[in-house]
Formats: C-alpha cells, sequence, structure tokens
C-alpha cells in the first residue's frame, strides 16, 4: 500500500468526526482556477467534442499552448508535434519515460529522500533500484556528485525530482549542470520530474533543453499545482522524437490519451499568467512564514527549501517518523507525512507541505506547529 495511506486515512476519520483537522500532509493547493476560466471552460461542456478521445499525445493545439508557454517563459524550444506529451499528470507521464528507455532487469537510480511513487513504478517495472541519500548539513539537503559519479556506470536511468518532493530541495544550476554532463558520459538516461518547476525562489531555473535538444535527457511534469486542478489529472512528457515514440505505446496501453476536457481547461487557465504569477507568490510566502514557524520550535528543525510545496524538517526525540507524525496529528491536529515514506534518510524528519492551507487556516496551523513538543 502507498505509505501515505495509514495517515491519510487517519486525517479522514478525524475531519468526519468534526474535529478541526489542518492538514499540511498532501501537495493538494488551497486554491482552483478563477472563476472567469471556469465559466468559459463550461461553457465547452455542452459541446459532444469534449467528451470524445483526443489523439494519444493529446490536441495538436492544446500542445502548442504548452510549447509557446515554455518558449516564452523558460526559453525552451520544443516541437509540438513530436517532441511532447500530454498525460494523465505526472506519475503516468514518468511510467511512460522509465518504460521507453529500459529493460527488464537494469537498474534505476534515485536521489533519496525520493519521492516513493517513482520507486514503486521502478520495483513493478521489473527493475533494480539503486538508492543515493543525499547529504543532510547546515540545515538542507545536498546532492552527493562524488557518489552520484560512482554509481552512474551501473545504472540505465537516474532520476531527479526538481524542485524536489519532499524535501523542496532546489538543484542548483551549476549542480545540473554538471548532472546533465555526468550522465552524458556515462551512457544514462536522465529523467527530470519536474513538477514544481513553477515553484522556484533560488533563482535556479535552468534546464538543459535550453541549451540543446539532449537525447538522453526526457523530462515530466503537471499542471496539478499550478494551476489548481489535480483532479482533472494532466501533466507532460517532453523529449526527442524517438524516445516518445516509444512512451506513446505506453500511454496508449495504459491510458489511450489524456482526458479530453482538461486540455480544454488547461488552454484557458494557460491564458491568466498574472493569477498565475499571483499563485506562485502565495506559495513563496507561504514557505517564509513554515521556515519563520518552525525556526521559533524547539521540537522541529527546519531544513532549507528553495521551492515546491514542502520542508522535510527534522524532529527531536527517539520516536519513530510514522509514530511522531500520529502523535502531531492527534495531539495537535496537524496532518504530516512520515520521513521514513521517501526512504531511509527520511527517517527522524517529517514533511510538511505548507502549500495546501487557505489563508484562513495558515496563521491557526502555523502557530500550532511552533507550539509542537515531543514526549521524551
Amino acid at each position: 500500500m502507498p505509505p501515505i495511506a495509514e495517515i491519510m486515512g487517519r486525517i479522514s476519520e478525524l475531519s468526519s468526526s468534526g474535529r478541526r483537522i489542518y492538514s499540511m500532509a498532501q501537495a493538494a493547493p488551497w486554491y482552483s482556477p478563477p472563476s472567469s476560466v471556469l465559466d468559459s471552460f463550461t461553457a465547452k461542456l455542452k459541446e459532444p467534442f469534449i467528451h470524445r478521445y483526443s489523439p494519444d499525445p493529446g490536441f495538436p493545439w492544446a500542445r502548442k499552448a504548452v510549447t509557446e508557454d515554455f518558449r516564452k517563459r523558460r526559453g525552451i524550444d520544443l516541437d509540438p508535434l513530436y517532441e511532447i506529451h500530454l498525460t494523465c499528470g505526472a506519475s503516468q507521464a514518468f511510467l511512460s519515460a522509465l518504460l521507453a528507455v529500459t529493460n527488464p532487469g537494469e537498474s534505476v537510480a534515485v536521489i533519496e529522500p525520493y519521492y516513493f511513487d517513482h520507486v514503486f513504478a521502478i520495483r513493478f517495472s521489473d527493475l533494480g533500484l539503486r538508492s543515493i541519500p543525499m547529504i543532510e548539513d547546515n540545515g538542507g539537503w545536498t546532492v552527493p556528485l562524488d557518489e552520484l559519479n560512482r554509481v552512474l556506470p551501473e545504472v540505465s536511468v537516474l532520476v531527479i525530482v526538481n524542485p524536489g518532493n519532499p524535501t523542496g530541495k532546489v538543484i542548483p544550476d551549476t549542480v545540473m549542470m554538471r548532472i546533465v554532463d555526468m550522465t552524458a558520459e556515462s551512457g544514462t538516461f536522465l529523467i527530470i520530474d519536474e513538477t514544481y518547476e513553477r515553484f522556484v525562489y533560488t533563482g535556479d531555473t535552468w534546464h538543459p533543453w535550453k541549451d540543446e535538444h539532449q537525447r538522453h535527457v526526457l523530462t515530466l511534469g503537471s499542471f496539478s499545482k499550478s494551476l489548481g486542478i489535480p483532479g482533472w489529472r494532466l501533466g507532460y512528457l517532453f523529449g526527442s522524437e524517438d524516445l516518445l515514440e516509444q512512451a506513446i505505446k505506453v500511454q496508449d496501453s495504459v491510458v489511450i490519451c489524456p482526458p479530453s476536457p482538461s486540455q480544454y481547461l488547461l488552454v484557458e487557465a494557460l491564458k491568466e499568467e498574472e493569477w498565475i504569477k499571483e499563485m506562485s507568490e502565495g506559495v513563496s510566502k507561504r514557505l517564509e512564514l513554515c521556515r519563520n514557524a518552525l525556526k521559533g520550535s524547539s521540537s522541529l528543525s527546519w531544513r532549507e527549501a528553495g521551492g515546491a510545496f514542502f520542508t522535510l524538517a527534522a524532529y527531536e526525540g527517539n520516536m519513530e517518523a510514522q509514530n511522531a507524525a500520529m502523535y502531531l496529528l492527534g495531539e495537535y491536529g496537524i496532518g504530516t507525512i512520515p520521513g521514513s515514506a521517501f526512504g531511509e534518510s527520511g527517517e527522524g524528519h517529517l514533511r510538511i507541505s505548507f502549500g495546501c492551507l487557505s489563508d484562513e487556516e495558515l496563521e491557526p496551523a502555523l502557530k500550532l506547529l511552533s507550539e509542537v513538543s515531543f514526549p521524551e
């Protein structure tokens, strides 16, 4: 079962019983698209074409809207017909990318603390797993380049999440450049999960395809967070034409195509550039407030986050992370995810999502968080 199932089930039980719970567990944004977008979109629901299949990689006009956004905002030029697919969220995009570049029995490296759904996909695809722990120091997390360089010749694929889930770590541009060079030199495919690329607050926004369409790099992401539409299950995968030709075979057999209504919603939402910027600034504000709350805590230690929705905070005491998360929920009404869900190096930590709370919930939740005390 997913390692968050128990804690999420308990959050649901307590909320249903009438208890006030502040869930800082999942990465579901507090916002949804503005009413102008929803009004324009819902008018289209009366048209029969919106309820039909789209082409397997998504409607050409929807892919073009995404590539135009990437070109304008990020300086990444993509051919909308051959170098990008729309997918049923980032998780399905990851499976398509993974199976496109591996053979059964090969090994895949992940950076730990890792995103556990990636590990699930690796394991059920009959692939070996190599987990490379990050270095925890000075209140943050660092990618161990020397260890990475040692492991790369032994694996077929390296997976990185940037900004990180669960850590909120943003990989500096200089380190990202080194990782791209190292994987190219070792002949290792690089899969970049950039689900939170709209939420980077360090200035580190370089992507290798800004400079060159490198065949060994596949990139995936999601519109769930940036556009506030997690329930509509829409993401993307981009890379070289020959690799995407293999990836679309996976997509066709698993989901056929991305949801047609979601693509209409996507195009309408992408027009709201100021609103998207405002929501990103709202996440940045929440990051700062969460940092301040934890720095005032005697039992929780902030671990620096440069983006995404998370910090993977350390806690005092000898409780296992699962028990610590349950204690925090039961005693304080705050839902978090045990760090052990993200690998052994996550033990002794709790993933706190600051991007899911509404303005009304934020202040009381952070006040409680600053007052947390764990038993001896």
